[in-house]
């Protein structure tokens, strides 16, 4: 993939994840609804944890033989992993942008650090700064829903999530374009 692409991504993710939480000032019962409902999500859920095994095929490869036989069974595996988490996983979504933040925060420090941009310092704490996020939520899906709920509640939680993924959505952007 394009470099300038890498970051345009993760520049997107970003923006999105900031806009997340800047609609956490919409008091509504029907939007806290939803955002106790989104962690659980379901078909968004399988949607994004199937693009997010796709993603993580190019990391696999590499751990087996070329002519293992096991190289062949990768994609059926992951459909099959899709289908199982989609029947078995709860908090579904979460666990998915959880590996989000991971695999991005990977993906873009390891595209970012051959150009050796000026901000790259502070690219790569921010990054750090997600992964360890996605860790987190990884190991506790259901603290994504308990963030959110917390932003409901604490201007500064909401200001402080939003301003921390538009940061890094802006360091992404100047990244593109220094590409």
């Amino acid at each position: 993939m394009p470099l300038p692409a890498v970051f345009a991504i993760a520049a997107a993710v970003s923006l999105v994840a900031a806009a997340a939480f800047i609609l956490t000032m919409r008091r509504e019962p029907a939007v806290r609804a939803l955002y106790d409902k989104i962690p659980r999500e379901r078909i968004s859920g399988t949607i994004l944890g199937a693009v997010v095994l796709i993603w993580c095929i190019p990391n696999i490869r590499p751990i087996f033989m070329p002519e293992s036989p096991f190289q062949s069974l990768i994609v059926p595996l992951m459909l099959v992993a899709i289908v199982l988490a989609a029947i078995f996983l709860n908090y579904l979504f979460a666990r998915a942008a959880a590996a989000v933040l991971i695999l991005g925060a990977h993906a873009v420090l390891k595209a970012a650090y051959p150009v050796q941009l000026p901000g790259y310092p502070v690219l790569a704490a921010l990054l750090l700064l997600a992964g360890v996020i996605g860790i987190v939520i990884s190991a506790k899906p259901y603290w994504l829903r308990d963030w959110f709920r917390l932003s409901f509640r604490n201007a500064a939680v909401r200001w402080t999530s939003a301003a921390f993924f538009l940061l890094l959505g802006a360091m992404s952007c100047y990244c593109a374009v220094e590409a």
